[in-house]
């Protein structure tokens, strides 16, 4: 029994998509260096007490090592939303085109 859902994606398939993820991921991270309003989000979530929590839990007493945990925090979670969004729509584009 097989549980192969489709086709095998094409090498260059899947190269364009790590290339989209980093150019995205990249395209987010610059986000947080250029907008305000990103940026006071960040600074919103990283006061929260559950970060309050999670610095303790790390063992980052001082601010650099809790700015560090920020930085990582951020660049996986901008990681995450470009996967998502190539996802998204690498689907799309799946549906739009015609099979052969």
């Amino acid at each position: 029994m097989s549980t192969h859902a489709g086709p095998t994606p094409s090498v260059a398939r899947t190269l364009y998509k790590t290339l989209a993820v980093l150019a995205l991921t990249a395209l987010f991270l610059l986000s947080l260096r250029f907008s305000a309003t990103v940026a006071g989000l960040v600074d919103h979530i990283a006061g929260t007490g559950m970060w309050l929590a999670v610095y303790r839990l790390a063992g980052a007493n001082d601010a650099t090592t809790q700015e560090q945990m920020i930085v990582m925090a951020a660049a996986l979670v901008c990681c995450l939303l470009a996967i998502a969004v190539v996802e998204v729509a690498d689907r799309l584009f799946s549906r739009l085109r015609p099979q052969s």
